[in-house]
C-alpha cells in the first residue's frame, strides 16, 4: 500500500478563498474597508450598498488584490459627484460596478456574467425607485443598463481574457452610461 502524497491529502482549492500570505489578505481587507469608507463618506448609503455588492462578488470569485484594483477607478465618479453635486453620476458609477461584477462572474460562463452584473443593476434600479425616479427614467436606465452589460460581458468573452481588456471594458461601460444621461 502506498501512502498518499501531501498534495493528494490537501483539499482542492476553492474559489474565493485567500491562497496568499496573511499580509496579502490583510491588505485586501484594508483596501476593501477604505473603498467602503470612501463611498459612505462621500456618496452615502446608495453608493455604499452598490459597493458592498461588488465587493461581495469580488470575495466570492477572486480574493486577490489584482482584480480589486480594477474596482478603484470607479471612485472617479464619486469624486466628480462630490465636486459637482451632480447626483446623476450615480448611474455611471453603478454601471462601472455592474460591468466589474459581470466580468468577474463571466469567468465561469457568460450567463453568470449577465446574472452577476444584473444583480448590481437590479439593486441600482431598486435604489432609484426608492429615490422616487419616474417610471420613464427607470425604463431608460434599465434599457441602457441591459445593453451596456450585454456588450461588456460579450466583449469580455471575445477578448479571450486579455489583461488589458478588462480595464478598457470597465471604463467604456461607465462612459457609455455617462453618455446615456443625455437620453
Amino acid at each position: 500500500m502506498t501512502r498518499p502524497t501531501t498534495s493528494e491529502m490537501q483539499p482542492p482549492r476553492q474559489p474565493g478563498l485567500a491562497t496568499g500570505s496573511p499580509a496579502a489578505a490583510a491588505c485586501f481587507l484594508v483596501v476593501e474597508a477604505a473603498f467602503l469608507a470612501a463611498t459612505h463618506a462621500y456618496g452615502g448609503p446608495p453608493w455604499t450598498l452598490l459597493a458592498m455588492i461588488a465587493l461581495i462578488a469580488q470575495i466570492a470569485t477572486d480574493f486577490r488584490l489584482g482584480p480589486l484594483a480594477l474596482l478603484t477607478p470607479s471612485l472617479a465618479w464619486l469624486a466628480l459627484h462630490r465636486v459637482t453635486g451632480d447626483r446623476e453620476l450615480f448611474f455611471p458609477f453603478a454601471m462601472y460596478l455592474a460591468a466589474f461584477v459581470g466580468l468577474l462572474a463571466s469567468a465561469r460562463g457568460p450567463w453568470r456574467g449577465f446574472l452577476g452584473g444584473g444583480g448590481v443593476v437590479a439593486a441600482f434600479l431598486a435604489i432609484r425607485r426608492l429615490q422616487d425616479a419616474s417610471p420613464r427614467v427607470l425604463a431608460v436606465e434599465a434599457a441602457v443598463a441591459v445593453v451596456i452589460l450585454a456588450v461588456a460581458v460579450t466583449a469580455c468573452a471575445a477578448s479571450g481574457k486579455r489583461a488589458a481588456a478588462a480595464p478598457t471594458i470597465l471604463v467604456l461601460s461607465s462612459l457609455a452610461a455617462y453618455a446615456a444621461l443625455a437620453l
